[in-house]
């Protein structure tokens, strides 16, 4: 897991309660892939997004002209 220091390292600091440590949990040896390279999505994922905004949009402009001229 992980070494505490030795007494001699230990200095006066903002908070003596907390203790420093090196980690050697993590495994370095090996790469693994980058997120991009490893997600899973759909190329069809989103496509429906422009126009949702789209329509939004233009039912914001038609509401905004209404509450104007009426």
């Amino acid at each position: 897991m992980s070494k505490p220091p030795k007494k001699s390292d230990l200095g006066p600091g903002l908070n003596p309660g907390l203790k420093q440590r090196t980690e050697d949990v993590y495994d370095t040896r090996h790469r693994t892939p980058p997120p991009a390279e490893s997600a899973s999505v759909q190329r069809e994922e989103g496509r429906a997004w422009p126009i949702v905004w789209l329509v939004v949009t233009l039912a914001g402009v038609a509401i905004g002209i209404w509450l104007i001229f009426l």
